[in-house]
């Protein structure tokens, strides 16, 4: 018979034996996710630019240049974006931009990598609530999910905001929502908590939630804050002052926040159902819509009923943190374009109360029927997963930056103007990185007069007007007002390059007593 020491000393080695195999099995797992992904991406990139300020923000830190001075000349709409972006992502980017420069398949390739720590991160979050397997499976569906076909070509902060988002909530609900003393381990925890909220705000402004959803649990379950939330905010705080006066304000955004009821309810409703991202298909037309709305409809509803079971459990951040999150999205004036992508940190606390949803459904139903209803939803969504992956895109993204004629249109802005030429285009961040000029946005300006006076003010010198698709992603949302502009004054607009996506103008000087003309 084994002694007490000798059974103990077993069962000890099991449990490290069976965390040893759930790290193995994690770590396998996200490599594969990541290794598919990766033989996946695809040549180019749209024109949306966003990453284009990134870079040029990356470059500006290699060289020593001013990190706002990207060439991009901001208007006075929200749209295309402020002066500059939050500072974490194009830090963390600077070696590699150091190494290989704006090469775009290494840029995604990062993305991936920030993908993969997001993955084991919410996997450690979401383990002890739903279990290894589950959550295994969890990591598998989110990782490999269609939304990722198209996102992983976008050179964007996501993934990295995801990874320190569900970092951020992971520590802290270790580190928080208990009484403690104040002693050095509490402190050196609230430094390392507050150095990680700030790196999410820092990749993301909206991330500035996180601590206080974390300080409403505290306050809901001690009715006081500890010391490590505390020195958290204090460090926080240091942080973003410090980011504030030397990189990036969010100032420029504060003028966009409204509570107009019409904006409240179109951003309400849109960033609701963008949830419905997380189940696109390869489907035709009306069965892929069919199939798309069936399950965001079951999910939401399993999603409500686990959201409810958790709340009856007992509070913790993870209930708090989407409504934080959602309120300045909603408050955040865009027009019509809502950014899906900003739903990326709440897909998967969608797909956790979705699974409690499920478990708390089947335990209220006979068997039989449970598991018919899990081997139905199991199927309608392998069938999204199957249709989307078999359907994805494999050739070079058009239009798009790399394609012929944009690297023509850019060499050429770069060649053939004066150092202190502005260009007007509406992908302003792409034409000032690669053209090498500064760049302003007709975005806000619709009338002959308003773009008139803004070639006037700003002293542009050269027109860009794209062609076909590419006039839709050069403005999607009046992708004609520019060419009309242009067709509207042939006496000072001179044609300098016309190839298959673009049209390059230049602004002629002047006539004197000239009328009707771009002044």
């Amino acid at each position: 018979m084994k002694s007490p020491a000798s059974v103990a000393q077993t069962a000890e080695h099991a449990g490290q034996s069976d965390s040893a195999g759930r790290s193995v099995a994690l770590l396998l797992l996200v490599l594969a996710i990541v290794l598919v992904h990766a033989m996946g991406l695809r040549p180019g990139h749209e024109w949306s630019d966003d990453y284009a300020m990134y870079v040029s923000h990356a470059f500006n830190l290699i060289s020593g240049r001013s990190y706002g001075d990207t060439g991009y000349i901001p208007n006075p709409w929200g749209v295309p974006g402020p002066a500059t972006y939050p500072p974490v992502y194009p830090l963390l980017i600077v070696p590699l931009v150091a190494t290989w420069g704006a090469d775009l398949q290494m840029l995604k390739l990062f993305g991936l990598l920030m993908l993969a720590a997001a993955l084991v991160t919410g996997y450690a979050l979401m383990r002890p609530r739903i279990g290894t397997t589950a959550a295994l499976a969890g990591v598998a569906l989110f990782g490999l999910n269609p939304f990722f076909l198209d996102f992983r070509d976008e050179i964007r902060p996501d993934t990295s905001f995801l990874f320190f988002f569900l970092l951020t909530l992971w520590i802290g609900e270790r580190w928080s929502g208990q009484p403690q003393t104040v002693d050095r381990t509490r402190i050196a925890q609230g430094l390392l908590l507050g150095i990680v909220a700030y790196l999410a705000y820092g990749t993301r402004s909206v991330g500035i939630v996180l601590l206080p959803a974390l300080a409403v649990v505290e306050l809901w379950r001690l009715r006081r804050l500890g010391p490590v939330l505390v020195t958290a905010a204090l460090v926080w705080l240091s942080l973003a002052a410090a980011q504030a006066l030397t990189l990036h304000s969010d100032a420029s955004y504060a003028r966009l926040l409204t509570l107009d009821l019409h904006t409240l309810t179109y951003n309400a409703t849109h960033y609701t159902s963008s949830l419905a991202m997380l189940f696109l298909n390869g489907l035709p037309a009306k069965p892929a819509f069919a199939l798309r709305a069936l399950l965001f409809v079951l999910a939401s509803l399993l999603a409500l009923a686990g959201y409810i079971a958790c709340l009856r459990r007992g509070l913790t951040v993870l209930e708090i943190v989407p409504w934080l999150y959602m309120l300045p999205l909603i408050v955040y004036w865009v027009g019509t374009m809502i950014q899906q992508r900003y739903m990326l940190p709440l897909f998967p606390l969608y797909l956790y109360y979705a699974w409690v949803g499920l478990g708390v459904l089947r335990e209220r139903m006979a068997p039989v029927w449970g598991a018919t209803m899990t081997w139905a939803l199991a199927l309608a969504l392998a069938v999204s997963y199957v249709t989307a992956w078999v359907k994805q895109a494999k050739t070079e993204i058009q239009p798009g930056v790399t394609t012929t004629a944009a690297t023509q249109a850019f060499d050429w802005v770069r060649e053939h103007t004066p150092a202190d030429a502005v260009v007007l285009v509406g992908r302003t961040r792409a034409f000032a990185l690669y053209g090498k000029r500064r760049s302003v946005s007709p975005y806000g300006y619709r009338s002959d007069a308003e773009l008139s006076e803004m070639i006037t003010r700003h002293g542009v010198t050269h027109i860009v007007v794209g062609r076909g698709a590419l006039a839709k992603e050069m403005d999607y949302e009046h992708p004609d007002d520019l060419a009309r502009f242009v067709s509207a004054h042939p006496q000072r607009l001179q044609t300098v390059l016309h190839n298959a996506e673009l049209d390059i103008y230049e602004v002629l000087p002047a006539r004197p007593g000239a009328e009707g003309e771009v002044k």
